[in-house]
């Protein structure tokens, strides 16, 4: 073999494995994605079913009322360490991604125990068929359902409304204030947001890998294509003793 055909199968090698690489990265992406979804669709459940949330009115006022729940209190004696926000409070406050992720996994366990249905899917999907259309397009619940393979309300007549690039961005946190019946200024057919676009999620290659433009956008385009929703399983369970033990152990475990 000579050297130029050696330097060609050398090229390839390492395209093929930068593109094996791209392409775990995003799956591992989608797996937290899809980590968060379930979380928010945990909050989501208790805030329909606890806090009775109103469209002319601040979401915030729901999470007060749901905060204020028996079913909260009881989560929080189960999980206290869980449940705390990151001033050592048990407020519900559910508006970025990280505190829905911390206190949606308590919830989880609650809701497995406690929520009609035969498991947990099936207990979300209840909840989110008979959820307020206004609220599920609110807070882009219709990204949580279709990667969770969930059913929705019918949401026709709401998609005409404006929603929030940036809750959007901030998804799977929620919003604080009150949903307000806008229309898209100009019409919906030319935003982005006004469908359900996973696309739009903006799932990126290693930006560090010493490839091309030209090479990440094809991996991308790869993945895309990829219906990662029946190859990945529904999102694990943290076990409940884990999420009962405080952070002082949890690190001693880490160390």
């Amino acid at each position: 073999m000579n050297q130029t055909r050696s330097r060609q199968i050398a090229r390839l090698e390492k395209r093929a494995l930068l593109h094996i690489k791209q392409r775990e990265g995003i799956e591992q992406q989608w797996r937290q994605v899809r980590d968060g979804a379930v979380a928010h669709a945990a909050v989501l459940a208790f805030l329909v079913r606890y806090g009775n949330p109103q469209m002319d009115e601040a979401l915030s006022d729901a999470c007060r009322r749901f905060a204020e729940s028996e079913a909260w209190k009881a989560c929080c004696e189960k999980f206290p360490e869980s449940c705390k926000n990151y001033r050592d409070e048990y407020l519900f406050e559910p508006y970025n991604r990280d505190m829905v992720f911390l206190i949606g996994n308590p919830l989880r366990h609650i809701l497995i125990s406690t929520f009609p249905g035969t498991d947990e899917r099936d207990k979300l999907n209840r909840i989110f068929r008979s959820a307020p259309p206004w609220l599920m397009w609110f807070t882009f619940a219709d990204y949580t359902a279709e990667l969770l393979g969930l059913g929705l309300p019918d949401l026709s007549d709401v998609k005409r409304f404006e929603r929030s690039k940036k809750v959007f961005h901030g998804w799977w946190g929620l919003p604080q204030g009150a949903f307000e019946c806008r229309p898209w200024p100009h019409g919906a057919d030319g935003e982005p947001l006004a469908r359900t676009d996973l696309r739009l999620l903006q799932l990126e290659t290693d930006q560090a890998a010493r490839i091309t433009d030209r090479e990440r956008r094809r991996a991308l385009a790869t993945t895309s294509g990829f219906d990662f929703r029946n190859k990945i399983q529904w999102p694990e369970l943290i076990p409940a003793e884990w999420l009962q033990l405080d952070s002082k152990t949890k690190r001693a475990l880490f160390g």
